[in-house]
């Protein structure tokens, strides 16, 4: 099927596949999209992508996500009107890597750069075709290199020695999971988010914790990279371990863990860069010195 439609901000070689906007209900605190919805809307448009060219049944693929990279580029708030574009990176006999860039579908405004690994193992799949020469700048790792992270702990009490703190808690539900009750990729995303309060509420000094509470002061999430280890599945029993790794001048680099508690292991790892944002001017906001202060008391361990 050969579609033209307008795509403000297209790059060449990228194939537009899912059109949406922003809902007010899929906004958080901080009155932008939460970050699991934008995984979710760029997951929906890497399903199009492979289910048209490749035949790949939508419904299982999700299945077969293992990591995603992720830049979040501008905020999106309510009725932002959206699109997503997708192209294969890479391809081999065992793995596809496809770039998503989230416009906003007037201006073309870039909001969010995503790079999903998936396994396609076993399906046998034709050449791409048409396949990116690189990686589109603003999907490029920026301030998470994945090959020099640290190896994450693989047991609850190396990660507790470490300085990890619990943050989340809670079941997998039904509406969470695909036809096999496996988790799906975007609510990892959602469920780490969910517990980040919990993490501030560590991590924050009082002032800083009454500037958030009279609604001053909110966070944002800049870069993220989630690798599924082992998927979780509908009914289990998760935690989510969190702690500070390193600090920049307005940033954090966050650690995140999610834990199956049914099973013994980690199910899942999140680095993450984040930082405080102004939300009157809707500007990130350097740490404080009783901030800083307080934080490199808390930093990660090894």
């Amino acid at each position: 099927m050969s579609e033209q439609f307008e795509a403000p901000g297209a790059l060449p070689g990228m194939t537009p596949c899912h059109w949406g906007s922003v809902n007010q209900w899929e906004c958080d605190e901080n009155d932008h999209l939460n970050v699991r919805y934008y995984a979710c809307k760029i997951n929906e448009a890497v399903q199009i992508l492979l289910s048209r060219q490749f035949g790949i049944d939508a419904e299982t693929l999700p299945g077969r996500i293992r990591g995603q990279h992720i830049r979040f580029l501008n905020e999106a708030r309510a009725a932002t009107p959206l699109r997503v574009d997708c192209a294969v990176a890479h391809q081999d006999e065992s793995r596809l890597s496809v770039v998503s860039l989230m416009h906003e579908n007037v201006s073309g405004r870039p909001l969010a750069g995503f790079v999903s690994d998936i396994d396609v193992s076993g399906l046998g799949l034709a050449a791409a075709g048409v396949t990116l020469p690189d990686v589109p700048e603003p999907a490029r790792p920026r301030g998470i290199d994945p090959a020099a992270l640290p190896a994450a702990p693989q047991t609850w009490d190396e990660a507790r020695d470490a300085g990890y703190r619990i943050v989340g808690r809670g079941v997998i539900a039904r509406a969470e999971c695909d036809d096999d009750g496996q988790m799906l990729p975007y609510a990892y995303v959602g469920r780490i988010s969910d517990g980040m309060p919990n993490l501030w509420g560590y991590l924050n000094p009082p002032q800083t914790q009454s500037a958030q509470s009279t609604g001053e002061l909110g966070g944002a999430a800049l870069e993220q990279r989630l690798d599924i280890i082992a998927p979780l599945r509908r009914g289990a029993v998760y935690s989510q371990l969190s702690g500070v790794r390193a600090l920049g001048n307005k940033t954090q680099q966050m650690a995140h863990l999610i834990f199956d508690e049914s099973r013994q292991r980690v199910a899942a790892t999140m680095e993450a860069v984040g930082l405080a944002m102004d939300l009157e001017t809707r500007r990130a906001v350097p740490i404080s010195a009783e901030r800083r202060q307080h934080l490199e008391g808390l930093l990660l361990r090894g």
